[in-house]
């Protein structure tokens, strides 16, 4: 098993989903049957990165080419990666809300939008 000190691979800001992605073809490249991911040095990551990284590494681990653990997660970042755990299992629907309006002539649609309060 290897230890990856993610500030080594990447910065401690993590910024971008750019960088989870980097991270993930560093591991894929490593070549290792288990990896843990070492965050003991992260001293900041934006919401998009965790969002991206907890896709990555965390969601789907079918697509990871090897064992992937985390470790030592700052407090702020594991409370961040629990909020997006909980933005990820809600299936979005938008339920309709209006009724289907159906015009044959641009001038009826156009009668119809003048009566519309927007």
């Amino acid at each position: 098993m290897t230890t990856i000190d993610i500030t080594r691979i990447l910065s401690q800001d993590l910024k971008s989903r750019s960088r989870a992605n980097d991270l993930l073809l560093f591991i894929k490249n490593s070549n290792e049957s288990e990896v843990t991911i070492d965050f003991r040095n992260v001293m900041f990551a934006t919401r998009s990165f965790i969002d991206e990284f907890y896709n990555l590494f965390i969601k789907d681990t079918a697509e990871l080419p090897c064992k992937v653990s985390i470790t030592n997660v700052p407090e702020d970042i594991q409370a961040m990666l629990d909020s997006v755990s909980k933005t990820q299992t809600k299936v979005k629907t938008i339920p309709p809300t209006s009724e289907v309006v159906n015009f044959t002539t641009v001038d009826e649609m156009l009668r119809y939008l003048k009566t519309v309060a927007f």
